[in-house]
């Protein structure tokens, strides 16, 4: 069956709730996919994630939820797959920051959608769909969250780079692996819900000296190291990326587990930049290797490219 990758949000986090650039991308090391359970043998996992989609569909119905949407869900469908055993198999990490919910929901818009059963629709062609699309992603996954920018089903649905600029939506054409430098995920073997972190983050832009360093320095750091990460322009990504290593290192030092900071400041000396993925807490986060410098040894940590 066809898999619906994670997504990485590269910039953005935090700034994106308030006007900041955001650029995210499909992560396929990690994926999700509808298949059918073992009749004969149904794992745990199989009947739990059943269990959450026959919860899912309870919700939909309950709370009027097609009516929301531009492009509802075929919920009799998917109420006779459920009795014939689906459930959704994914390796994606729950609470890591990844877009494990992300994934589910691409799966069931793909899959169920309004706009998925119609002929000629195509974000790729028609643009103007794509504010559709995320409005009804955001409807989905607020089941999850609660609240959501709808950005990580976007990204898995789609399989393309998303950038958001100015409140509106691009799918721009990147060359990551031919970009002039390297880029590592460090695991920090700890899981972290996003709602008590974006709490913490409002209740920090409620203090004037919080909010202007936010508006006056970080916003420009993150739009643009994004703008020079998509350019593949070293120096200026590198100008760009240390400020904002800084001024999370000093002003979002609790989204940063304690339990990493050495090795993110050996990594500084080695010219290597840190950066929260996500909300951070936990899952994973982002290191920038510049040409010429070495990622050290370092268990759960991997080159993603």
């Amino acid at each position: 069956m066809k898999k619906y990758p994670a997504k990485l949000l590269m910039f953005g986090e935090y700034g994106l709730m308030f006007g900041a650039k955001a650029l995210a991308i499909p992560f396929p090391k990690f994926a999700g996919y509808f298949a059918w359970i073992d009749a004969n043998s149904p794992s745990d996992y199989q009947k739990n994630s059943a269990a959450e989609l026959e919860r899912f569909a309870s919700w939909f119905a309950t709370e009027e939820i097609a009516s929301k949407m531009n492009f509802p869900l075929d919920l009799e469908r998917l109420n006779a797959d459920l009795k014939k055993g689906l459930y959704f198999e994914s390796d994606v990490p729950l609470q890591y920051g990844v877009g494990s919910s992300g994934a589910l929901c691409a799966a069931l818009y793909d899959q169920y959608s309004s706009f998925s059963a119609t002929a000629g629709f195509s974000p790729e062609f028609n643009p103007d769909l794509i504010p559709k699309l995320r409005e009804d992603f955001i409807t989905l996954e607020s089941y999850f969250h609660g609240r959501s920018s709808g950005l990580d089903p976007l990204v898995a649905f789609l399989n393309r780079p998303v950038l958001v600029e100015d409140g509106k939506i691009s799918l721009p054409e990147l060359e990551l692996h031919k970009q002039p430098w390297s880029v590592y995920l460090i695991d920090t073997e700890i899981t972290s819900p996003t709602s008590p972190l974006v709490k913490l983050f409002i209740e920090k832009m409620e203090v004037d000296e919080f909010k202007d360093i936010f508006h006056q320095s970080y916003v420009p750091a993150n739009d643009g190291a994004t703008l020079a990460f998509m350019q593949n322009d070293a120096d200026f990504f590198f100008s760009h990326l240390k400020e904002l290593h800084d001024i999370q290192s000093e002003h979002l030092c609790e989204m940063i587990p304690d339990s990493c900071l050495e090795f993110i400041r050996e990594l500084k000396s080695r010219g290597i930049l840190v950066k929260l993925l996500g909300s951070g807490g936990g899952g994973f986060l982002l290191a920038f290797v510049p040409a010429g410098a070495v990622f050290p040894e370092k268990e759960k940590s991997f080159r993603i490219f």
